[in-house]
């Protein structure tokens, strides 16, 4: 349908308004039932979680954490891993986050009739997002990921790799583009918001500095994967 450019007289003006703030309101209503339905559904919640249930959600396979905001439209699918989100994440609207895979070296089989075989387990990793976590608009994150804790993933990123704490990632495929902050205040950082057993590592930090010269556009190394699987994730 084309709506014209030209101004609508007072009456049907007036008209238009009042049934938009009605399918508004009806609107609203809807969402909020839905919302009431289904947020239950979820393996895990925490207090103060935000999500869109217009969103697509593989709810029974998704843990999400204190004070977090699924924003607008995202799709969250992952059949047989697990979606785990840390504590204050905030996402950006249309993000994707897909666990799991699908087998493309099956030969003489259409791709669409490759059912899972023994062994196939590899392919249905899951993806973890540590806590205070900014995840931009229409952000691609794929199976097997881990994102450290503090980092940002810049708009329209497509993450393959692990991303290291406090690092921030954009692109296609997702590299690093530089750290939020130097290592010293990413370690004031630390001590503000955890207790000790639950800070990086002396070590971590130390492979952070290391991160920190990391010409712009360069893939993360094997030390800087580890990160991601240390302490600040517990």
């Amino acid at each position: 349908m084309r709506l014209s450019a030209s101004r609508p007289g007072p009456v049907l003006g007036g008209l238009a308004r009042a049934l938009d703030r009605l399918w508004t309101l009806g609107s609203r209503a809807r969402r909020a039932v839905r919302g009431l339905a289904v947020a239950g559904r979820f393996a895990a919640r925490g207090d103060g979680f935000v999500f869109d249930p217009d969103g697509v959600y593989t709810y029974e396979t998704i843990e999400v954490g204190r004070n977090v905001d699924l924003g607008h439209r995202p799709v969250l699918i992952a059949a047989r891993s697990r979606i785990r989100i840390g504590d204050n994440v905030m996402f950006g609207p249309q993000v994707t986050i897909r666990g799991g895979n699908h087998r493309v070296d099956r030969v003489g089989v259409p791709m669409t009739a490759v059912g899972k075989q023994p062994g196939d387990e590899a392919l249905d990793r899951g993806v973890t997002i540590g806590d205070d976590v900014w995840v931009g608009t229409r952000a691609v994150i794929l199976h097997g990921v881990t994102v450290g804790r503090g980092a940002v993933v810049g708009a329209g990123a497509v993450v393959t790799r692990p991303v290291p704490p406090y690092a921030i990632v954009a692109g296609n495929p997702a590299r690093v583009i530089r750290l939020r902050w130097p290592v010293a205040t990413i370690a004031a950082h630390e001590r503000a918001l955890y207790p000790p057993g639950h800070r990086l590592t002396p070590a971590e930090l130390a492979t952070l500095a290391d991160l920190a010269g990391v010409p712009s556009g360069a893939a993360p190394g094997p030390a800087t994967n580890a990160l991601t699987t240390g302490a600040h994730n517990r």
